[in-house]
């Protein structure tokens, strides 16, 4: 029988992350075949699909110039989702200005467009963090603070600017304190939310993270990213922090993100339903 969905991974997780596993049990009660595949695997045939589920391709970033004809060609022989157009808007974090223009409340944000980090570089706050544009699992993200901080700073992102845009932003404690909130989003209806460590790694999905209860003020800047990003979602994860009594967007998760799909026992069955429904659509 012909595979009805893809789930795509990558070349260190060949078989899929454990949430993987997750989904495609759940997909077979929906009476849907699966199989994984390496995105980078240029013998695969992605036509072989209808559908395929964009899940832990975490190694995108090291390969920018790979990943982005393939997110086209692959669009054009499968349906991709989330869409390719899409997710290569989310490749780099410079689509946080999108939502800031939207009024989504972001972490305040300086951007360094490639081979603009000179010499001259002013830091806007004395305890930052600097970090590519394109980059997951924490890659790339460094903390600068004290004494030979800016130059520091200066010369990381010097170093990451010969290979793209970076990103400066303060350091705010509350992801130590706190922890990063993440809301996890099934065809645009909010599903779980956990707290997570910061900086942290994907961990081959087993990242130590902890159930949340959202407030309302969680949910509210939640889904005002959502609703300004530039296409419907079919998976979305958005990671917040308390920062002076609210809540600010630290990034809007489209790619690859653990969802945690672990944390609640109708989450899997839920994206298995709306892979369903996008196959039928």
């Amino acid at each position: 029988m012909s595979d009805s969905i893809t789930l795509v991974t990558h070349a260190a997780l060949p078989g899929g992350a454990p949430d993987d596993l997750l989904l495609a049990t759940a997909l077979a009660r929906e009476g849907l075949a699966t199989r994984f595949a390496v995105w980078s695997d240029t013998a695969v045939d992605w036509a072989t699909s209808p559908l395929t589920v964009v899940r832990s391709a975490w190694d995108y970033h090291r390969a920018p110039q790979a990943w982005r004809p393939w997110l086209a060609r692959a669009g054009a022989l499968t349906r991709l989702l989330n869409p390719p157009a899409l997710l290569a808007w989310n490749t780099d974090k410079r689509y946080l200005r999108t939502l800031q223009a939207a009024g989504v409340p972001c972490v305040p944000t300086q951007f360094i467009e490639p081979g603009g980090a000179a010499s001259g570089l002013r830091l806007w706050w004395a305890d930052c963090i600097v970090k590519p544009a394109v980059a997951a699992s924490a890659f790339g993200v460094r903390r600068f603070r004290g004494d030979g901080a800016l130059a520091e700073a200066q010369a990381h992102a010097r170093e990451l600017a010969d290979y793209g845009a970076v990103l400066i932003q303060p350091y705010l404690p509350a992801v130590e304190t706190a922890g990063e909130r993440s809301l996890v989003f099934i065809d645009g209806r909010f599903s779980h939310a956990f707290t997570k460590p910061a900086f942290s790694a994907n961990a081959v999905g087993r990242t130590a993270v902890q159930p949340h209860l959202p407030s309302p003020a969680d949910l509210a800047v939640a889904m005002h990213a959502l609703a300004a990003a530039p296409q419907a979602t079919l998976y979305a994860r958005v990671d917040l922090v308390p920062h002076d009594g609210g809540m600010l967007l630290m990034e809007l998760e489209l790619i690859e993100p653990d969802l945690a799909l672990r944390l609640h026992e109708s989450a899997a069955p839920a994206l298995a339903q709306a892979c369903a429904r996008a196959l039928g659509s």
